[in-house]
């Protein structure tokens, strides 16, 4: 074919339609050649190879074109979600203190970061911007961006808002008792909010675990991993809530009347899990409103239980003896908090004929944390209790002022005691943010412990601090170090504990050595005290403490060795709650301490799925905070085959 020139046609060659000119296949079958040998394709001629390049040409300027396209859109995906970040950074801060919250102001910040947000997650859906997601290499870091972008813009149109709305509505004097009641409507209205909000945080983190991190630069992995960081705080938050507004309504009588025991632990004759069930309040919470039914003192009201009222487990036998099932005052040997509300409850039960959905434990300086800004109480005696001296007179004054073996006259004065402070506390005397400030303080602490009786709210509860069940996770290692007391007395009083935790070597099995040492330091003077608070006078040594020490080995590591004060010491060994314990007693004159040095195994690498592990310390609440020095260290190589 030719042009209007009568040249021939660049793009053809120069062929025509017949094949008439330029070289092709014999279109006859080749009847006129006496072999079909193949003709070889012709050599491009100068317009073709022209058009190859200029194919050659758009097609890498296409593709320049597109990686420039694909690079501005992370680049505009990038720059927004900094920009979002910073708007949720700004958003915490003006959500810290929610009894100044500004309404506009928040409100603004949360336009802003869903725009922010939705921006960011536009720009990753750019068709070309997918289709570049299954690039080898680069794809990796485009979908693990498009990927945050998604989860931000998730939680930017439904967690935020619903966290600022609640907090606009949820003052937080409307969750404080007022004359003896909760108003239970402001929870149970913003529940439906909590529980989407915990909902969308919990898709949101499985979501970006499921990132596979290899292949990702350093700025994309990065910013992967802060935003775990942030989903798991989030998460504390909504899941608090969350359980909070199932639970609380409830167990606090909105859907029929509920029957607890308020046990108060004496810190002064330690238990693992504080003190000794000292005194017990009967108490009804029906629609909110709470009331004291009865009061008494176990070892009046419930006495011993022979045989043992429960079968125990022989690992709790070999630790703790049959004491737990037979003394109210002994069920708190385990510092497993359910375990020794369970029992306790059984004995309660079994002794009154009153069943109870719960128990709830408290100490004295709990109740000091409950008490700040409320007005002297007078409790008779010529005592008033505040918030600053109520530990000291439950714990040591009352001894003083009761000195006599029988001891009838002061259980009542701790009754009435503790009866006024709690009646102070729930009729609203103090101001709402003290009191939920003391709560929490008092949750981390393990001073205020929950049990329910109904099975689907105690496993909500297993799950939080307030339980008082030990921690589980292995990439979270807790060592645990606890007291019971030897002798009777009332002697912890005067004890200052410390603990701290040195990492050593790892093992052939992978699993690090830690030195765990406990200092328990005895304060107690000389001479003057009652004997109801001496005790059993150790070998005609009347001051002498005797405790016992246990140690807790993280889940999944072990009790090695112990030493006391450097030399070679034994210790009883056992299991509970799925950990390796080992068990020391120690004996102390007044001025003297003991330091116990225990080797524990952390964890294996496989199961802690983590670099690097810190250590939580769980200790026995005293009258005062142990010293706590815990410990970050690598992850051991794991062993090789």
């Amino acid at each position: 074919m030719t042009g209007t020139t009568g040249q021939p046609d660049p793009v053809d060659g120069g062929a025509g339609v017949d094949g008439s000119v330029g070289h092709g296949l014999d279109t006859d079958g080749g009847a006129d050649s006496p072999t079909d040998s193949p003709v070889a394709p012709a050599a491009p001629t100068g317009g073709r190879r022209r058009v190859i390049g200029f194919v050659m040409l758009g097609a890498g300027v296409a593709v320049l074109a597109a990686m420039g396209w694909v690079g501005w859109r992370a680049y505009q995906a990038y720059t927004h979600l900094q920009a979002a970040a910073a708007e949720v950074s700004t958003l915490q801060d003006q959500l810290q203190d929610i009894t100044a919250l500004d309404g506009d102001a928040t409100a603004r910040t949360v336009a802003s970061l869903q725009q922010e947000a939705a921006a960011a997650r536009s720009a990753t859906q750019d068709p070309v911007y997918r289709l570049a997601g299954s690039v080898p290499l680069i794809g990796a870091n485009l979908r693990a961006i498009g990927e945050v972008a998604t989860v931000v813009d998730g939680l930017s149109t439904t967690v935020m808002p619903s966290l600022v709305q609640i907090a606009t509505t949820l003052d937080p004097a409307a969750l404080s008792p007022r004359d003896g009641a909760i108003d239970l409507a402001p929870l149970q209205t913003v529940a439906p909010l909590l529980q989407a909000a915990d909902a969308e945080v919990v898709a949101s983190r499985t979501r970006l675990a499921a990132i596979d991190r290899s292949d990702l630069v350093g700025q994309v992995d990065s910013a992967v991993v802060t935003l775990a960081g942030k989903l798991d705080d989030a998460a504390a938050v909504t899941a608090t809530g969350a359980r909070a507004a199932r639970l609380l309504p409830p167990m606090l009588g909105a859907d029929g009347p509920r029957t607890y025991l308020v046990v108060f632990q004496n810190l002064a004759e330690p238990r693992a899990t504080g003190g000794i069930f000292g005194s017990f309040a009967l108490v009804r919470a029906d629609g909110g409103r709470i009331d004291i039914l009865d009061q008494g003192a176990p070892s009046r009201v419930l006495k011993e239980f022979r045989p043992p009222l429960v079968e125990l487990p022989e690992n709790e036998k070999q630790l703790y003896t049959t004491g737990m099932a037979i003394y109210p005052q002994d069920v708190n040997f385990t510092p497993d908090f359910p375990t020794a509300a369970s029992i306790f409850a059984t004995m309660y039960t079994t002794r009154t004929g009153t069943a109870v959905d719960g128990v709830l434990a408290v100490d004295p300086v709990a109740l000091s944390y409950l008490m700040k800004g409320i007005p002297a109480i007078d409790v008779g005696q010529g005592v008033a209790i505040t918030s600053e001296n109520v530990a000291e007179v439950l714990l040591k004054q009352a001894y003083d002022l009761f000195p006599e073996e029988d001891q009838s006259a002061r259980d009542d004065f701790l009754a009435g005691a503790t009866g006024r402070a709690f009646d102070a506390v729930t009729s609203g005397a103090g101001s709402a943010r003290t009191v939920l400030d003391g709560l929490r303080r008092a949750v981390q602490e393990r001073r205020l412990m929950v049990w329910s009786a109904t099975a689907d709210e105690q496993d909500d509860l297993a799950a939080t601090s307030l339980s008082g069940s030990l921690p589980t996770d292995p990439a979270h290692p807790s060592i645990g170090v606890f007291l019971n007391d030897g002798t009777g007395a009332k002697l912890g009083y005067y004890l200052h504990n410390s603990v701290s935790v040195t990492p050593g070597e790892c093992g052939t099995d992978g699993r690090r050595a830690l030195d765990v040492a406990v200092t328990l330091d005895y304060r107690a003077p000389s001479s003057g005290l009652p004997p109801y608070v001496l005790g059993l006078e150790l070998g005609g040594a009347p001051y002498a403490l005797r405790t016992n020490l246990l140690v807790f080995a993280p889940v999944g590591g072990g009790i090695v060795m112990a030493s006391q004060e450097g030399a070679p010491t034994t210790m009883r060994r056992g299991e509970d709650e799925g950990r390796e314990v080992g068990t020391t007693t120690l004996t102390m004159m007044p001025g003297e301490s003991r330091t116990v040095t225990v080797r524990v195994l952390g964890p294996a690498p496989s199961l802690t799925g983590t670099d690097e592990l810190s250590t939580q310390l769980v200790v026995t609440p005293g009258v005062r905070p142990w010293e706590l020095t815990p410990t970050s260290f690598p992850v051991c190589p794991a062993p090789t085959s």
